[in-house]
């Protein structure tokens, strides 16, 4: 017979979630951020902390939680795209299956939002104004201009989150559709897309800052998020290392409409050589070098997208030296110059 009693007793107790579990349950994450990355969220942030003198432990609660999204938009990118590798390993819904690894994913949304909640707290405590009682605290009558940015936070995140689904969703739906976009809409994609995650660690920081409390650099941040992807466009089609991590224009088999790949289509409209491959989510390193080559010889869409990303970097250095300059970030840019 049934253990009628163990049962209730067990349904009544407060078992405790086990380290054990949580391990078991974040894996296909912690797949993916063991692999070697680059930290470039984490460098940004201290270039900028520069500037802006953010506490320490806020900081890095912030650096926290700007990796832990963008780690995470990986894996329902790579889900999404039907990706083979990532950082130089098989993705990790390959290795986790889709199910395991989109729970992972939306686990860790939550622990973000865990995460902005404890810098809240941290901002509010560090806020606190003698004698302020509960009650006072919860009505506003004692509300600083600190306290109120420490809530508005949350909706910051919000709304950077639903602006990088906008453009993930616009992406999908262009190369679903084979629908190639203009310049103008592709750069209005990649301002949601990848330049939000930028702006999350921004704003963020923004929020906490000691220093240039009053100063906006969310412009300069869109360039820098707007070069970064367009840069990261070129590398996936030219740059032999890329396919070591990625694989070999990874980003013609996906069918994604990257930015010197919209040019060379709307630069001759006539001629749907392109598309056509496209449409094929090539495989073959020959179909692919076949395209590689009428890009570079027929549109020139590589020195295009060169001559575009030496654009962005001139107006970033404008926009740096408008902030007083920041020898940090300068060299961290340097960094990201395609050779």
């Amino acid at each position: 017979m049934p253990n009628h009693s163990r049962i209730i007793s067990k349904t009544l107790d407060s078992s405790p979630w086990t380290q054990e579990n949580e391990s078991a349950i974040l894996a296909p994450y912690t797949y993916l951020t063991s692999a070697p990355s680059k930290e470039t969220l984490r460098h940004l942030a201290n270039a900028l902390n520069d500037w802006l003198k953010v506490e320490s432990t806020q900081l890095e609660l912030i650096i926290k939680i700007a990796q832990a999204l963008q780690n995470d938009s990986l894996l329902f990118d790579d889900i999404e795209d039907g990706s083979e590798l990532r950082r130089g390993q098989p993705v990790a819904n390959s290795v986790y299956g889709v199910p395991q690894t989109v729970n992972a994913a939306s686990y860790i949304v939550i622990m973000v939002y865990k995460d902005a909640l404890e810098l809240h707290a941290i901002m509010n405590k560090t806020d606190l104004i003698p004698g302020s009682t509960p009650v006072e605290i919860i009505t506003g009558i004692l509300w600083t201009p600190r306290r109120i940015l420490s809530y508005l936070m949350t909706f910051l995140m919000v709304e950077e989150l639903l602006n990088a689904h906008r453009g993930q969703g616009m992406d999908i739906l262009w190369r679903d559709h084979v629908r190639c976009p203009s310049e103008d809409e592709y750069i209005d994609m990649i301002k949601n897309k990848t330049a939000s995650l930028f702006r999350i660690l921004m704003r963020l920081m923004m929020a906490c800052a000691t220093e240039r409390k009053d100063v906006n650099f969310i412009p300069l941040i869109d360039l820098i998020g707007v070069m970064y992807q367009i840069r990261d466009d070129y590398s996936n089609l030219r740059d032999a290392s890329y396919s070591d991590t990625k694989g070999f224009a990874e980003d013609l088999t996906e069918g994604k409409f990257s930015f010197p790949l919209v040019h060379a289509i709307r630069a001759d409209e006539s001629n749907t050589q392109l598309l056509d491959i496209i449409r094929q989510r090539p495989k073959s390193p020959a179909l692919k070098g076949q395209a590689l080559s009428y890009m570079e010889t027929e549109t020139q869409s590589f020195d295009y997208t060169l001559a575009v990303l030496r654009a962005l970097q001139g107006r970033i250095a404008e926009e740096m030296e408008t902030l007083g300059g920041n020898p940090m970030l300068e060299k961290l840019l340097n960094k990201l110059r395609v050779k």
